[in-house]
């Protein structure tokens, strides 16, 4: 979540947040690619499950919230743009 104001120029900046079915868009890509790596290196190297369960466990969520935080703030910074704000 972005902060409610920003702090040099006090833009409400939650307003612009992106919700809902716009980031459906980043998180089918990034859900499909994960499963295909998973696959894929279950192919090349089989781990025990042990390993792929701490291993995903760890890459799964550290992927999608790089993905949504670019994807938000690529997002926050087309519309401000469109609107002249910056």
């Amino acid at each position: 979540m972005l902060a409610e104001r920003c702090g040099a120029c006090g833009l409400e900046l939650e307003r612009y947040e992106p919700r809902g079915r716009a980031m459906y868009l980043v998180i089918l890509p990034v859900t499909v690619l994960l499963v295909l790596a998973a696959l894929k290196l279950d192919d090349l190297v089989q781990l025990p499950i042990w390993v792929l369960i701490a291993l995903w466990g760890v890459v799964v969520p550290l992927v999608v919230t790089v993905a949504l935080r670019f994807a938000k703030a690529a997002a926050l910074m087309a519309r401000l743009e469109k609107e002249g704000l910056i």
